[in-house]
């Protein structure tokens, strides 16, 4: 697990070595343990490549980054860890490749001489990687199937190809304007996360998952395409007992894999069936397995303590348990929103988690992250059809029946839902466009207020790119519960849980890892019909309960969902009252949205703090903080630098 950094195009070598070394001093947190880069020049122009190094397999300096192939002149840099390493090693060996190092590094890079891109669909794993084909001259940026590590880059205006583990890093170089995207902070605020494929600074894009981009030397796109795509379902008659019994077994044998660590590793334990499961499974593949546990004695509310350590008991686990006073919390938090990387209003409970574990020296965490999208843990698999039903009933009728709806829902909900359920009234009947109504954060009326429309943005009515057909691939004709897990897997964990983990547990340099999202048992569970994987009437996690059912307790099964939340609405009006309102004159002097919008919603939150109206107002709080962040870091530099590494 690392950060990466590179380049290619018509840079000098002075230019190319201090951009370089800029991003990987910002990146040191994503890898404390050592740095390393690559210089090559190809003609007029120069090829870089950039490590910074959290060892974690092969800890010796045979895994050191870059690494280069001795026989073909590669170049490599990769973030990430490759499970089947071992299986890809011996098939290579057989060939006749030899090794020098126990790394899953040199596997890339000798599977690369062997396979070609064709390598990527063999490869089982969380990564982002750079390949500089030295017989080639050419360079390949990829990312796994599901995009659980985050490949970000830039094509220049005067010409070159820049790319970083994270955008602060990209601007880190001064070879990149800090120019906000507009249409990236009307998604950030539809959704409280920014939807790709934008990103939150002009001009700088990532390699989609499941996908790969070629550059020539130049730095100009060269060819792309896709390695993984999400499998069709596959309807079957294959009991309910022997599908537990199937995924049973590709789990324990994802969590097996995903325990695999020369470093000190444990588990994230709350009081959830997903964390539950990696530890039982974890249990029966090792002798000691250490389960951590974040518990806050002051908000009994938000503390899982309880179920937990019942579990690590019943499960023979050494548990550890991580008290969080509030003034603690508070504090954390404040730290969190000085790592975001893109505004978020979600993940500061990774950052904490992740904290409280690296200050016991723990290096690697395995994660529940995955869960509730693929075996449907969501109110979303139900909530999303019956909201379609809805809007289908609602369709015909006259606008003032619709008002008259919407009012009635806002004396017993309150404006929040008002709002939204005057937008899914007048919605259409497409699936995908109601699962967006659905996980919006703030409503047409909303973002309006604040000046934002999507046909003023070029945007498509859901707030995504127009054009890019959000969310019509994720959808199988009849069956709601498979389409949901998709769309789920796709933008909600895409979009704000995969990369607020990458980027809150790479703040304390821990490895989160997710053996839900597995390549192998992934394409397994999106093959299961949703009337298998959720039948009409059964509990959430139906199947992961057939399957796992041994490991948890009857207060468990029983259990209202939870999630680790933190008390943010009351700490708005409390003790960061005066953060918040920093923050949102941040927002309000940017010119990014109407001041009057933002006091509107401030009026709603203060109004009904018990309801939703806080996610809005953080939204903007976490923007305002990351406006004050990390363009004012990045403007600190002098157009004289910027000249300089970019002649």
């Amino acid at each position: 697990m690392c950060g990466i950094a590179g380049l290619t195009g018509e840079f000098s070598g002075l230019a190319a070595e201090s951009a370089i070394r800029a991003m990987l001093d910002s990146q040191i947190h994503r890898g404390p343990d050592d740095d390393g880069m690559f210089l090559l020049e190809e003609g007029d122009a120069v090829i870089g490549l950039g490590s910074r190094r959290l060892a974690i397999l092969d800890v010796s300096a045979a895994g050191k980054q870059p690494m280069v192939n001795p026989d073909t002149g590669d170049a490599l840099v990769f973030n990430g860890e490759i499970y089947n390493f071992k299986e890809l090693r011996r098939s290579l060996e057989s060939f006749g490749y030899a090794f020098r190092s126990g790394s899953d590094t040199e596997v890339i890079l000798r599977g690369y001489e062997q396979y070609g891109r064709e390598l990527l669909s063999r490869l089982s794993g969380m990564y982002a990687l750079a390949v500089w084909d030295r017989r080639a001259s050419c360079l390949l940026l990829a990312r796994d199937h599901l995009g659980i590590k985050p490949l970000y880059y830039s094509l220049m205006k005067g010409g070159g190809l820049i790319f970083s583990s994270e955008i602060r890093s990209l601007l880190a170089s001064f070879m990149i304007a800090p120019e906000v995207n507009q249409k990236a902070v009307a998604g950030y605020l539809a959704y409280g996360s920014v939807q790709e494929p934008l990103t939150i600074i002009e001009g700088v894009a990532q390699v989609p998952a499941g996908a790969w981009i070629e550059a020539d030397a130049s730095g100009r796109i060269t060819g792309s395409g896709v390695h993984w795509s999400i499998p069709e379902t596959e309807p079957g008659n294959t009991s309910i007992a022997a599908l537990a019994e199937e995924g049973r077994c590709l789990l324990e044998s994802a969590v097996a894999s995903h325990l695999v660590s020369d470093v000190p590793s444990g588990i994230f334990l709350s009081s959830g069936l997903d964390s539950t499961a990696i530890l039982g499974l974890a249990r029966k593949r090792s002798q000691e397995v250490h389960a951590f546990t974040v518990s806050f004695p002051d908000d009994p509310d938000f503390d899982e303590r309880s179920i937990a350590l019942s579990s690590a008991r019943r499960l023979g686990a050494v548990y550890h348990e991580f008290p969080i006073e509030s003034r603690v919390a508070l504090d954390w938090t404040r730290e969190g929103l000085d790592r975001m990387d893109q505004p978020t209003m979600d993940g500061l409970n990774t950052y904490i988690v992740s904290r409280a574990v690296r200050e016991q020296g723990i290096t690697v965490a395995l994660s529940g992250q995955g869960g509730d999208e693929v075996f449907g843990g969501y109110r979303s698999f139900r909530g999303v059809p019956r909201w379609r039903r809805r809007a289908q009933w609602m369709q015909p009728l006259p606008q003032a029946v619709k008002g008259a709806l919407a009012a009635a829902a806002a004396s017993y909900y309150g404006r929040v839902v008002q709002k939204k359920f005057h937008d899914l009234a007048r919605s259409g009947p497409d699936l995908s466009g109601i699962y967006f109504h659905y996980r919006r954060l703030m409503s047409n009326a909303d973002l309006e207020s604040l000046g934002f429309t999507a046909e003023s943005l070029g945007l498509s009515p859901s707030f995504h790119l127009a054009g890019a057909g959000a969310g019509t691939s994720c959808i199988i004709p009849g069956d709601g519960v498979a389409s949901v897990s998709r769309l789920e897997s796709v933008f909600y964990l895409g979009n704000t849980l995969l990369r607020d983990g990458d980027v809150f547990g790479m703040a304390n340099s821990v490895e989160i890892r997710v053996p839900f999202l597995d390549k192998e048992l992934v394409d397994w569970a999106f093959r299961i019909p949703g009337d298998a994987l959720l039948p009409e009437g059964a509990p959430p996690k139906f199947l992961l309960r057939r399957m796992c059912g041994e490991f948890y307790s009857p207060e468990q099964i029983y259990q209202k969902k939870r999630g680790f939340t933190l008390p943010l609405s009351r700490w708005l009006l409390g003790p960061l009252r005066g953060f918040m309102e920093n923050c949102l004159e941040s927002v309000k002097e940017s010119g990014l949205v109407d001041p009057e919008g933002v006091d509107r919603l401030v009026e709603v939150f203060v109004r009904e703090p018990q309801t939703a109206a806080w996610s809005r107002v953080w939204s903007l709080v976490a923007l305002g903080h990351w406006l004050s962040m990390h363009l004012a870091r990045a403007a600190a530099g002098s157009p004289a630098q910027t000249a300089l590494l970019i002649s």
